[in-house]
């Protein structure tokens, strides 16, 4: 079976966002730096979007970011977000 282009696309660029999360929470915190690294990439890679996992992580960072900063509530549920996430 062949893949398309459009799938593998999207199987490499989850793999790459898989290993920015695990690093994103290998120190045990989320920054608001990394946060907003992260919105950016998935942003700038629209073909990972309609999964759920991406879906809810770029909700907390949309809504965690669009005020200015992240609050430890946050920070604590993106890590958790990202922890599953990145296996």
């Amino acid at each position: 079976m062949v893949l398309d282009d459009s799938v593998m696309a999207r199987n490499d660029a989850l793999r790459e966002m898989m290993r920015f999360a695990r690093a994103i929470v290998a120190d045990g915190s989320v920054s608001d730096d990394e946060a907003k690294a992260l919105r950016a990439w998935i942003e700038a890679n629209p073909h990972v979007r309609g999964l759920p996992a991406v879906d809810d992580i770029l909700g907390i960072l949309t809504n965690a970011l669009d005020d200015g900063t992240l609050t430890e509530a946050e920070r604590e549920e993106l890590g958790s977000l990202l922890e599953r996430f990145g296996g």
